[in-house]
């Protein structure tokens, strides 16, 4: 019995780093965004600076994210079956409750991922055709 306990300890820990790692990912793409933001306030004080381009900073932090919160979606998704045979009806009220929200942020990230890269900068765009 111990050694399950053990196991299921492990287990949790290990899920506990992912989520760490995760939450730094998101961390990240915010700076990837912030750095973004500078370099168009930059353009737009300054329009002789318009060669750095902003874009690339932008698709690398919506994919983090949209990827983060897919591990998060994964995870709330776990939760919700392990409660859902469970005879504790708070909990999976709860589980079911979380995992609707982690679908709703993760496909609102997909959206934004998706009207970034269909409203990527003209210029972008050309120079792949």
């Amino acid at each position: 019995m111990e050694q399950k306990e053990n196991a299921q300890l492990c287990q949790q820990l290990k899920s506990l780093d992912h989520s760490i790692f995760f939450l730094l990912l998101i961390i990240f793409s915010l700076c990837l965004s912030l750095y973004a933001l500078h370099i168009q306030r930059r353009q737009a004080l300054c329009p002789e600076l318009e060669g750095q381009d902003a874009f690339p900073f932008r698709l690398c932090g919506s994919a983090l994210v949209t990827g983060s919160l897919g591990f998060f979606l994964c995870l709330a998704v776990a939760n919700w079956r392990q409660t859902a045979q469970g005879q504790n009806c708070a909990a999976r009220r709860s589980a079911g409750v979380n995992l609707w929200a982690s679908l709703l942020v993760f496909l609102a990230a997909l959206l934004r991922l998706g009207d970034l890269l269909e409203n990527r900068p003209a210029e972008i765009g050309s120079d792949s055709t």
